[in-house]
């Protein structure tokens, strides 16, 4: 089970860094807004604030997760499962942007 819940970090910190880059590129090209009011306030503020912001909001929450993996598998597995699936339907939402602007632009 624990191995199970470190592949989730890992997946779950990939899927947050893709899901940074994506957000930077379609703001900064002007083809989409941040949907998180939070994050959209570091954004308005400095791109740079906003990656400092989503990576250490991100680092802290999986940190905290990691923390107390031994004393909670079961539920810090499910949550963690949780927050990957969601970030993987973020993902397909950039994919499928990606994909209409590509073949809208041919």
């Amino acid at each position: 089970m624990l191995r199970r819940i470190v592949r989730l970090v890992y997946f779950l910190a990939i899927l947050i860094i893709i899901d940074l880059t994506a957000t930077l590129f379609w703001v900064h090209n002007g083809l989409a807004t941040e949907a998180n009011p939070i994050m959209d306030f570091f954004l308005q503020y400095s791109p740079v604030l906003f990656v400092v912001a989503k990576l250490g909001l991100s680092t802290v929450g999986i940190y905290i997760l990691y923390f107390f993996r031994a004393r909670f598998k079961r539920m810090i597995f499910n949550i963690l499962l949780g927050l990957n699936i969601i970030y993987l339907l973020v993902f397909a939402y950039h994919l499928s942007a990606a994909l209409f602007l590509l073949f809208s632009t041919i």
